[in-house]
């Protein structure tokens, strides 16, 4: 029988890796964030609950993803391309909102000072302060806004990845249809936009503003897509220390960048050194093709998406006594894993197999 879990080989599975270990940083942020605040983890030390800095990661190589997949594309594709994209994303995303919200309900009675005793912040309350009324459901259903997060905070990133990939084809074909001046032209509108957007203050606050603001890191991996086999000379052990030093900036500097966009921006170059050497550096391609990290990368979808549920049904359960809060991170490590490989093999696997199905194959 087939494994539903043995590596896909392609020609860039060592990056499959690289999403497990970003998954897994957005988890020990997490963990971080339950009873610390947020920004006292900017220590070299606590370099590994980078959690924010691999959210960039995932918008960066999602653009190079989708740039692989549309590297043919047609306009009369797009249907077919935003079909199997949704059947990629909504699946596994609808599951656990509703294995989320089952938990919630569950533990109902559980009230936060029950578990007072545990210096816990106030981003670990927001789940129990979920409200069930229209806009949660509207938001949480269609991934039109914001609405729903209090049920999962982790799904702030699908309001782009899935707004993004609406406007993505269109950029694509355009970019890869048109001449130099085109492309000009569109980069220098784009950057125009944004710099207007800037200029209002709300250019990394309001969510729609946002969307042009994070589809540059899906163009920079497109980007990256396009020319990566100009730049593999770049993949050398000392570009991936400095890669890996831009990516960690603000670890190795104490918070010291206290400005967020040149803060992302540094962090999206690390992204764009690391990828490239993910690509060609046959060391760094030998331990992303270590079997767990392999294991992580595929589940690594599911993973960023149940973790949070599991982490709060876990701590209403057993902290209330105040002594099990290392117990609760390591089991929700050990039970997140297994819930998360029983979503991919059974709900990801499944969306992916049906799109093929209505769809055709992607690329």
């Amino acid at each position: 029988m087939t494994n539903n879990l043995t590596p896909v080989r392609h020609k860039y599975v060592a990056l499959d890796a690289l999403r497990g270990i970003a998954a897994l940083m957005v988890i020990f942020q997490h963990f971080w964030e339950m009873n610390h605040p947020s920004d006292a983890r900017f220590k070299p030390w606590l370099f590994f609950c980078a959690g924010h800095e691999a959210v960039i990661l995932f918008f960066v190589l999602s653009g190079f993803v989708l740039m692989h997949q549309l590297r043919d594309y047609q306009l009369s594709d797009y249907g077919k391309f935003i079909g199997r994209r949704i059947l990629r994303i909504y699946p596994a995303y609808y599951v656990a909102l509703i294995f989320s919200g089952a938990l919630l309900f569950i533990i109902r009675d559980y009230f936060p000072s029950a578990l007072s005793g545990n210096n816990l912040t106030d981003w670990f309350y927001i789940w129990s302060k979920t409200n069930f009324d229209t806009p949660l459901w509207l938001g949480s259903i269609s991934l039109i806004s914001h609405e729903g997060s209090s049920l999962n905070v982790a799904v702030w990133s699908l309001f782009y990845e899935m707004w993004i990939s609406v406007l993505f084809p269109f950029f694509i074909y355009a970019l890869g249809r048109g001449g130099w001046l085109l492309r000009i032209v569109i980069v220098a509108c784009l950057g125009f936009i944004s710099i207007r957007l800037w200029q209002t203050g709300q250019f990394l606050n309001d969510p729609w503003q946002g969307i042009v603001y994070y589809l540059w890191y899906f163009l920079l991996g497109a980007l990256l897509y396009t020319i990566h086999h100009r730049l593999r000379l770049l993949a050398q052990w000392w570009v991936l220390v400095i890669g890996c030093g831009l990516y960690f900036s603000n670890y190795l500097t104490y918070g010291m960048i206290t400005n967020r966009l040149l803060h992302e921006v540094i962090i999206a170059g690390g992204c764009f050194i690391i990828l490239l050497n993910g690509i060609y550096n046959k060391v760094l391609q030998a331990f992303l093709h270590n079997t767990i990290l392999q294991f992580y990368g595929k589940i690594s979808y599911s993973l960023y998406l149940f973790h949070l549920p599991v982490l709060y049904g876990l701590s209403y359960c057993l902290l209330r006594n105040g002594d099990n809060l290392v117990l609760v991170k390591v089991l929700t490590i050990m039970l997140a894993t297994l819930v998360s490989w029983i979503s991919y093999r059974y709900v990801e696997m499944g969306g992916i197999k049906y799109g093929k199905q209505l769809f055709g194959k992607a690329s």
